[in-house]
């Protein structure tokens, strides 16, 4: 007697949806990474031909965005990759699939151009530019410093800053000297209390909360400031 089938032929298990959500959000992860892994390509071959410096680091007029700087310029937070641009040639290297809330441009534009030729245009910039992009930037970034953080997941809260809360952009200034009540930490809404890293030697790093205070404190910068996109 036969008895290896089944009556009625027969089908894999239905995945869970749980996990099948665990699945697509490691997925999701996995090009989070991969996205942080070509701005640390893009952001090198900017450095190769702008004497080591960074966008942010270098004057408007020479090609980058240094005069936006100012904490009073962090609407235009958007500018500095937008001085990258030739480099990352598409936007959608920056922004992370688990972020909801970005909208996802084509364009490195600042504003759709007028007439038929803006109908499909989905500009980078321009007010809502600091809702067009999912991560921060290291201002104290630094080819020479490979430990210095250059970008990373946004979804970082220190203090009384929560990033999920900005509703605008802000230059955060979150230094290396920590306590049990002052500790920077990732929220919730992109990998779930986790996030990634990419450092200036290009490397890229999976990271807990623990694990992001732990490369501030090891960087060689002393105030990590970190450049932030709106939250929402």
């Amino acid at each position: 007697m036969g008895g290896g089938g089944m009556e009625g032929g027969s089908s894999a298990p239905a995945i869970s949806s749980a996990i099948a959500n665990a699945i697509k959000s490691n997925d999701q992860r996995m090009i989070c990474l991969n996205n942080l892994k070509q701005i640390g390509v893009a952001a090198q071959n900017y450095a190769t031909d702008n004497e080591g410096r960074f966008p942010w680091q270098v004057s408007e007029i020479e090609g980058g965005s240094a005069e936006y700087l100012s904490r009073y310029k962090s609407n235009d937070n958007w500018r500095h990759w937008q001085a990258l641009s030739n480099e990352l040639v598409t936007p959608k290297l920056l922004r992370c699939p688990r972020d909801g809330n970005r909208m996802q441009a084509n364009s490195f534009a600042e504003r759709k151009p007028r007439g038929a030729a803006g109908r499909t245009i989905i500009p980078f910039g321009g007010r809502s530019g600091n809702l067009s992009f999912s991560y921060f930037l290291g201002l104290e970034s630094d080819k020479n410093k490979p430990n210095n953080i250059l970008s990373g997941d946004r979804n970082v809260m220190f203090a009384k800053y929560d990033n999920d809360q900005d509703k605008k952009g802000q230059h955060v200034k979150i230094g290396k000297r920590f306590t049990a009540k002052m500790v920077p930490m990732w929220t919730q809404s992109l990998h779930a209390n986790q996030g990634n890293i990419l450092l200036s030697d290009l490397s890229v790093w999976q990271a807990s909360s623990s694990r992001l205070a732990q490369y501030l404190i090891d960087s060689h910068s002393r105030d990590n400031t970190l450049i932030f996109p709106r939250g929402q």
